[in-house]
């Protein structure tokens, strides 16, 4: 990426967009210094009920936020579970570095950073694996609010947890199969390849008419930062703070 900044090429980068934070930081000091843009590819805020869902928290429809919790729950072939995902010296990380990306920059892009985490790591199926496959990570906010993103690779069985979930003093809404907002379907727009062409638009927006797109690497560097945190987390046992990208 760095090269494509020294030829003044436009990226669209799949996530993680790197591994390390030193990295992350040098592209962004790269994209400040020259103004060419790199684009994280965060396809999930793309979909039509995540914007949604945030405009409604963004209202005060649901009151104080309580609680909110992001999961998924799925299983990766055993071709994929091995290969680099198989090694900690090429993913960096097992289930929550891979796919449990999407899951932090949503909780990222819906409630903001949390000002404290906790986290928990298994490695329950996928034995063949030196990461985990399954991972916990439990928040706290400034205002007091807590939260919950959990990834796994183990099962297909997670229908009546998976998704997104957020409960205030005044209502609740979720993110499944829709958006549904106290109970109400609202927004339809959650299809998995949609999500690529929203993200395809707002990449081609931010060329064209420099239009600040849902993904940015402020993003991305958060998302990198409470994952790692989340892994210094599991391995000692602690609660550590937490501190937003500037």
């Amino acid at each position: 990426m760095l090269r494509c900044q020294e030829l003044r090429k436009p990226v669209l980068v799949e996530k993680p967009v790197v591994t390390t934070l030193a990295e992350l930081d040098a592209i962004r000091a790269s994209v400040a210094r020259t103004g060419v843009p790199v684009m994280p590819a965060h396809n999930f805020v793309y979909r039509g009920a995540v914007r949604a869902a945030r405009d409604v928290v963004r209202s005060g429809a649901l009151g104080r936020i309580v609680f909110a919790s992001v999961s998924s729950n799925h299983t990766i072939s055993a071709e994929h579970a091995q290969g680099w995902r198989a090694k900690l010296s090429l993913g960096s990380g097992g289930a929550l570095m891979d796919s449990g990306h999407h899951q932090v920059y949503q909780s990222l892009y819906l409630l903001g950073c949390p000002a404290a985490l906790h986290a928990f790591k298994s490695r329950l199926v996928l034995t063949g694996m030196e990461g985990e496959d399954v991972a916990h990570i439990q928040l706290q906010y400034a205002d007091g609010k807590l939260g919950s993103i959990f990834q796994s690779w183990t099962n297909n069985h997670g229908g009546a947890v998976d998704g997104i979930r957020i409960v205030g003093t005044e209502g609740s809404l979720e993110v499944t199969d829709a958006l549904y907002v106290n109970g109400q379907r609202r927004e339809t727009d959650t299809d998995y390849g949609n999500s690529f062409v929203g993200q395809a638009r707002a990449f081609s927006d931010l060329l064209i008419n420099g239009t600040k797109p849902e993904s940015t690497l402020a993003d991305a560097r958060n998302t990198l930062q409470l994952i790692l945190l989340a892994y210094q987390s599991a391995e000692s046992g602690t609660v550590l703070r937490f501190t937003p990208a500037a």
